[in-house]
């Protein structure tokens, strides 16, 4: 009994990570309707793990259910991006203010070997990797923070950015100034370790700010470039004051 319940939650995890890999990379588009059927062939899983990992991307907001129509890739708007990074990066900058305080020894070390793959990955421009690696990153800072009400916040924030990061980090999105953006993502990556060494909270919640802020612009202008220029910010006071 143990053991079929174990399969099953692994089968469904394993569709939950395949489906949630297809939406970050853009397989499936914002607005597109999920067919079940074609999941369920295409991934060799049965109809039961496909629908319990649907429900888990639907309540993390990844897609749409729409009762008696199914599950639509959640759709994704300058006013979401917009508010997503009012949240994220009021957030962010006390994770590091915390992190800065508080993280150990042991996690400065994980950051540093994800730090080192994340820049490998880059070099290959292995994209779906950086992404994924640069999420992991930022998920050792929040562990860092040690509160658990913020470190659940975020991850929750973090769902919806992934999505958003791919794009920002592949050359189709961005082919003018793509290398620079990405060579200063991972430089404040390596400050913010410097920060969390020294015990700078203060830098590492401005080295946050910037990070955020030049991550917000890149998707703003590719979404609407004639609106959003890549040397301007909305709300830019918003994101500055003090933790």
């Amino acid at each position: 009994m143990a053991q079929k319940s174990n399969l099953k939650q692994r089968l469904g995890d394993k569709a939950y990570d395949l489906i949630r890999e297809r939406i970050v990379t853009l397989q499936l588009l914002p607005g597109e309707q999920i067919d079940e059927a074609a999941l369920e062939k295409g991934l060799s899983i049965g109809r039961t793990p496909i629908r319990e990992a649907l429900q888990r991307l639907a309540a993390e907001k990844l897609l749409d259910s729409v009762p008696g129509r199914g599950f639509y890739v959640r759709a994704i708007s300058i006013d979401d991006v917009k508010s997503l990074f009012e949240a994220l990066t009021t957030l962010e900058r006390f994770a590091v203010h915390l992190a800065a305080q508080r993280i150990h020894k042991e996690q400065i070390k994980r950051l540093s070997g994800v730090s080192d793959r994340h820049k490998a990955a880059m070099v290959r421009q292995d994209f779906l990797k950086v992404t994924i690696l640069n999420s992991e990153f930022h998920h050792i800072i929040h562990e860092s923070a040690h509160n658990t009400f913020l470190q659940n916040a975020l991850k929750s924030f973090h769902h919806q950015a992934e999505r958003l990061a791919y794009l920002t980090y592949t050359k189709e999105a961005h082919p003018k100034g793509m290398e620079d953006f990405n060579q200063k993502a991972i430089q404040d990556h390596e400050t913010l370790i410097q920060c969390f060494v020294s015990g700078d909270g203060e830098m590492a919640v401005e080295t946050i700010t910037k990070h955020f802020l030049r991550f917000f612009l890149r998707i703003c202008h590719y979404m609407e470039p004639r609106v959003y220029k890549l040397d301007s910010f909305l709300d830019r006071d918003l994101f500055m004051k003090p933790v």
